[in-house]
């Protein structure tokens, strides 16, 4: 389902794939507003997925009557993309430059502070580490950082600091401080 043809839901028309991204972003909803109904994600249009919109329109000052028109549909999508920035996943943060990239020991980088930074992190929760000036400048302690991420990744110990290292580098930073 989409904003430009979004179709009326209702208990007797539908079933499947719009009923589903339906049930799924007021349960999402649901989950951090105990006003709102908990839903199994089913695709079918049942009494619980027919409350739950009937409440949903109640909350929002919608007029209450159950079907998912146009406007109900962009309220929903418009709370789910609220509740999702505050409560969801962050997205995936690409910091390198399209291509093939790198830099370079001796080299300064903007990417470079965002793995500086990153160290200061890792340095917290692992001793293979050593905290490193925040120069934007792949030397001294960084490039020494760099090549133990690729040493633990099984990588060319360059010290250089290219696509294959970061891509380590974020799964060992996601593995032990942002889960950790």
């Amino acid at each position: 389902m989409n904003d430009l043809s979004t179709p009326e839901l209702n208990e007797a028309q539908h079933s499947g794939q719009p009923v589903r991204s339906l049930q799924y972003m007021l349960n999402q909803l649901a989950i951090h507003n105990s006003r709102l109904v908990r839903l199994a994600v089913d695709g079918v249009f049942g009494e619980r997925t027919l409350e739950a919109v009937m409440v949903f329109q109640r909350e929002y000052n919608i007029p209450v009557n159950g079907v998912v028109n146009l406007n109900t549909w962009d309220a929903i999508r418009v709370a789910y993309f609220q509740v999702e920035l505050l409560y969801g996943s962050p997205p995936p943060l690409n910091v390198l430059p399209s291509g093939s990239y790198t830099t370079a020991e001796g080299a300064e980088s903007e990417p470079m502070l965002i793995v500086q930074a990153m160290f200061v992190s890792l340095t917290k929760v692992m001793t293979n580490f050593s905290l490193c000036q925040m120069n934007s400048c792949n030397d001294g302690e960084t490039h020494s950082n760099i090549r133990e991420v690729q040493r633990l990744a099984g990588l060319p110990i360059t010290g250089v600091l290219d696509r294959a290292t970061w891509s380590y580098m974020v799964q060992l930073y996601q593995a032990l401080v942002t889960r950790g």
